[in-house]
């Protein structure tokens, strides 16, 4: 009877050391190798237009929004919760950008715009990027996104893009929330969306750049 509980405890200890030490070397091995699996984030337009200059989408990870001329109260809020939930956790990232679409001769918006971001401050605006472009530019760079989303007349919409490092836009094909799963963008109005989609997904590429460079 003690040879059993003797070879029992012995079993049990092998398992102990087995679970304690060589289940992590193995995980560790795993993730040295650099061929950690996970799901990509969806490529929904293969070429988007670029914009030259400070604010190009080459070589970025760029949030890109369209607020128009004339913006109210409510466009405000909008950008200021992007800045809030996204850009000051995300401007860490080297390759990381906000591009903000405005129509030429809007520099006043723009100073005016710059300030209500640093009132709220404490992140510097070093990669958030004001554009000005025609009206007729503006809408070929919308357009090229391939969305169902519409610019109304002041050529803004309340939705902001993911473009990628290849000038691609981003999305989800399994959102829950839209009726056929594609998401193209992302609703600048919900602090929900901004936080558990737009922040998460630009994690997803994010991790992408970085394991193509390792690989």
């Amino acid at each position: 009877m003690s040879q059993v509980i003797e070879k029992s405890n012995k079993v049990k200890k092998i398992i102990i050391l087995f679970c304690t030490f060589i289940v992590p070397l193995l995980f560790f091995l795993f993730l040295a190798s650099g061929k950690v699996n996970f799901n990509k984030l969806p490529v929904l337009t293969e070429k988007v237009l670029n914009v030259d200059g400070d604010g190009s989408f080459r070589n970025k990870v760029t949030v890109v929004s369209f607020i128009g001329e004339n913006p109210t109260l409510e466009t405000y809020q909008k950008m200021l919760n992007l800045y809030q939930v996204v850009y000051k956790s995300t401007e860490k990232y080297k390759k990381f950008q906000v591009v903000v679409v405005v129509p030429e001769n809007t520099e006043g918006l723009v100073k005016k715009l710059k300030n209500e971001l640093l009132k709220v401050g404490a992140t510097d605006l070093s990669k958030w990027h004001f554009v000005a472009k025609k009206t007729e530019a503006i809408q070929k760079i919308f357009l090229s996104f391939e969305t169902p989303y519409k610019l109304n007349e002041a050529k803004a919409v309340s939705e902001v893009f993911i473009v990628d490092e290849q000038l691609r836009l981003r999305g989800r094909t399994d959102d829950e929330d839209a009726a056929d799963g594609v998401l193209f963008g992302y609703d600048m109005g919900s602090v929900a969306v901004l936080k558990n989609k737009l922040r998460e997904d630009l994690k997803v590429i994010f991790y992408e750049s970085k394991f193509a460079v390792k690989q």
